[in-house]
């Protein structure tokens, strides 16, 4: 194998793949991302959960394959210039040139690397790009870590005629409803790969499942992760189904007051009254905070508490300048709704 390539085009490349190689164990093959020379460069990356395989130009010398550790490829193509790189492979090293910059690596055998799924006899998503983009980054930040339910570490993909984009922590829900459409099942994609779907998620993308993976393709990119293995809760039943009271805010206007009380105390008081919302620090009472809007409702008086964060995250990511608030008691759960978009939040005990 013998390649020339242009150091911002590979750098690009290099960057992205490196992400999806292990970085626990160099004397795995999983360490090692994929050259493959042929009639386009095609590079791989993989831990065996996740993987990702991108297509692009170069000037193939030779044809061949070969492996290179992915950390210290990426750390050696950032120090180069912007010129072209030159990479070969003779018996078992890799050399890397640029001028007088020579670099030699070991390479395993490339025809251990591992096999990545197919996406030909998987379901397919029918969804609009831009609305699934919208949806992971919208419930993303409810998706739990580390929990011992490992099934609550990941987003479900709730699919039939309709799909339910679904994540929770146990103290927040988030539920994004689509008009997508796929082959009934319900599928838990791990939080690590969600991320990276939002990082590299493109416009062009068609979407495929099964009960074990998850694909994303489009001409140059194909990208894949294992699914999580487990029964996600019932989801449905935690939803309220009436409310007493809903009321519409305006999104700036209650986050700025909002988070006037999160620099002192994440934990807040919220007061609604006929005239005024009225914000106050309560968890320490040595340092305190207090603010307020004025807002014109008919509820003589409703008071609770929250972590501010949770409904930070959720103004954070709507699309809105309005949302609305919806409340039935102030010991029970609550919900933000924004068009498809709720989440239902646990409040604080006063």
């Amino acid at each position: 194998m013998h390649i020339k390539i242009q150091k911002p085009v590979f750098e690009s490349i290099i960057n992205q793949a490196v992400a999806f190689a292990d970085k626990k164990d160099n004397t795995q093959i999983t360490s090692h991302i994929l050259i493959i020379a042929d009639e386009n460069l095609v590079i791989k990356a993989t831990d065996k959960e996740i993987g990702i395989k991108i297509k692009t130009q170069a000037e193939i010398l030779e044809k061949g394959k070969a492996t290179i550790n992915a950390k210290k490829l990426n750390d050696i193509i950032k120090t180069l210039q912007n010129k072209d790189i030159e990479i070969k492979k003779e018996n078992d090293q890799i050399t890397i040139k640029q001028d007088t910059s020579i670099y030699k690596l070991s390479s395993f055998n490339a025809e251990e690397f591992p096999e990545f799924p197919n996406p030909d006899n998987l379901n397919k998503l029918n969804i609009k790009n831009e609305e699934f983009i919208d949806a992971i980054k919208k419930i993303f930040p409810v998706i739990d870590n580390n929990n011992p339910k490992y099934e609550l570490n990941g987003a479900l993909f709730d699919i039939k005629d309709k799909t339910n984009f679904v994540s929770t922590d146990t103290r927040r829900l988030a539920l994004y409803k689509s008009e997508a459409k796929g082959a009934e099942g319900k599928i838990i994609v791990p939080k690590r790969s969600v991320s990276e779907i939002k990082r590299i998620f493109n416009d062009e993308m068609e979407i495929f499942y099964d009960d074990i993976y998850l694909i994303l393709k489009n001409e140059n990119v194909l990208f894949f992760t294992k699914l999580i293995n487990g029964k996600y809760p019932a989801y449905e039943k935690i939803i309220p189904q009436s409310f007493k009271y809903s009321l519409i805010f305006n999104k700036n206007e209650f986050l700025s007051h909002l988070k006037q009380i999160s620099i002192v105390s994440n934990e807040v008081k919220i007061s609604i009254t006929k005239e005024k919302v009225i914000f106050e620090s309560f968890a320490d009472e040595t340092i305190q905070a207090k603010t307020s809007f004025d807002y014109n409702c008919e509820i003589d008086e409703f008071v609770f508490a929250v972590n501010s964060r949770y409904i930070i995250d959720f103004l954070n990511v709507i699309n809105s300048n309005d949302f609305k608030l919806n409340l039935n008691e102030p010991n029970i759960p609550f919900e933000l709704e924004e068009g498809n978009f709720i989440t239902i939040i646990m409040p604080l005990n006063i």
